[in-house]
């Protein structure tokens, strides 16, 4: 071989490289050339967590990968920036599929991706036609409608033949009942004929009673309990709070449109439109506010904790006390009558209403709409990501991530009962306690109680 080849040969190998090296750095690094967008641009990847483990996770329809043995998720790097597909597997289980956005140099991540089984097994505890479930989600009160007289049974749901039956004696339909947060007394709301009765239900005793409270009727409003004293309740009527102990009222702040009880304190808001706080006996005032809001006294007011901060709900608005400025301020969030429901961990609101649902994220601030139907109903936090509600006769799972697609999954309206049975689900009410990951259904006079359903 001539020198002048060699030459050649050396110049053409190091023209190769110094083309090649630079190439396969920067894709070591992570560049890719877009050729839809005709330009260089640094990748991204996808992090998909599930719960349970998947079967088979794929991405784009082209890179499918099995979660380890010992893992229940995967990694998928080098993806261009822009939309991607994922779609999740498992037999037995609904498929999860959502198109997320990928950024440049960033992790697209889904870490909490839930699956539900398609087939869920029910068993029948009670024919009732009501149930009020404690606090503790461990009791319960259940009942028939009668026309004669109102007979509630109450019972442990660890123990299904625990159940006692109370006499009430009062004709009427049972309404609502509220609990005192140690599960150990609740407020009966019974109407007949347009009139209110009051019963308060008792379970501290070998023998649960239920007894007359005189002194309420249609005309109190925001009932509740004292949480420091168990013989104490609050009420208010004709914009007077009073507290009612031993059967005997006595009037403990005036002028005021809601209030709230927490440990030793009231906090309420004034008929002018300010905000207070006090001792339960209404003294020691503390004036929060020093600028005052139009108050309505047409409209129901509310005042909420959520996320250790203090809202005002007048039923169309929601309010933010804002401790920087001592001043209740407009809350930027959907505008409505809405049922306000924090999740576990405190980083998101529910909105609900009966035909739209929105997610507040207190991260982001900001909402989105998640879920629209008819007749919303029975709406609950199944854990931090999803939740669980009823649309008419449907019992929906929904993700709360309004990146992309939402995810939902509807029960089948034919339930598998008692092993050998079915039932259809007509004007479902339901109750998710997440401790022990259990779905309970009245549907058709009867109280179902699910298999566990969450991971």
């Amino acid at each position: 071989m001539i020198k002048k080849t060699r030459l050649i040969i050396l110049l053409s190998c190091a023209v190769c490289f110094f083309i090649i090296a630079p190439v396969l750095v920067a894709y070591s690094m992570g560049y890719r050339f877009d050729f839809e967008e005709n330009k260089i641009v640094e990748t991204g990847g996808i992090y998909v967590r599930t719960f349970p483990t998947a079967e088979q996770i794929t991405v784009d329809s082209k890179t499918s990968v099995k979660p380890g043995i010992f893992s229940n998720a995967i990694f998928v790097q080098s993806l261009l920036p822009k939309e991607h597909t994922v779609y999740v597997e498992k037999n037995g289980y609904y498929n999860y599929f959502k198109t997320l956005p990928v950024k440049e140099k960033e992790v697209t991540k889904l870490e909490n991706v839930t699956l539900f089984k398609k087939s869920l097994t029910f068993g029948s505890i009670y024919k009732t036609d009501y149930f009020f479930m404690a606090p503790n989600n461990q009791n319960i009160i259940t009942g028939l409608n009668n026309v004669n007289s109102i007979v509630i049974n109450y019972s442990n749901l660890n123990n299904k033949n625990s159940s006692q039956k109370i006499t009430i004696g009062q004709k009427g339909e049972i309404l609502e009942i509220n609990w005192f947060e140690d599960s150990s007394k609740a407020l009966i709301k019974i109407q007949n004929a347009g009139n209110i009765f009051y019963y308060l239900f008792e379970n501290s005793t070998r023998i649960p009673t239920a007894t007359r409270l005189a002194y309420l009727d249609k005309n109190s409003k925001q009932i509740s309990f004292n949480p420091k004293d168990l013989e104490e309740i609050f009420y208010e009527e004709n914009n007077i709070l009073y507290s009612l102990k031993n059967n005997k009222p006595a009037t403990v702040i005036k002028n005021l449109v809601t209030y709230q009880v927490s440990g030793n304190t009231i906090t309420w808001v004034s008929t002018d439109g300010s905000l207070f706080t006090s001792d339960t006996s209404g003294k020691l005032i503390n004036k929060l506010t020093e600028k005052n809001i139009a108050i309505n006294l047409n409209k129901n007011y509310e005042i909420l904790n959520i996320s250790g901060k203090m809202f005002l709900k007048d039923g169309t608005s929601l309010f933010l006390f804002n401790s920087d400025t001592n001043a209740l301020e407009n809350f930027d969030g959907p505008q409505g009558d809405y049922k306000i429901l924090t999740s576990p961990d405190n980083k998101n609101i529910i909105f609900q209403n009966s035909n739209d649902i929105y997610v507040y994220s207190l991260l982001d601030k900001k909402y989105e709409k998640i879920f629209s139907g008819e007749k919303i109903t029975n709406c609950q936090w199944l854990n931090n990501d999803y939740i669980i509600l009823t649309s008419g006769n449907n019992i929906i799972i929904s993700e709360i991530d309004y990146r992309g697609n939402i995810n939902t999954v509807t029960i089948p309206s034919t339930l598998n009962v008692d092993e050998n049975k079915t039932t259809e689900i007509k004007n479902p009410k339901t109750f998710f306690i997440s401790q022990t990951g259990i779905l309970y259904v009245l549907t058709e006079g009867t109280l179902l109680e699910s298999e566990k359903i969450t991971p």
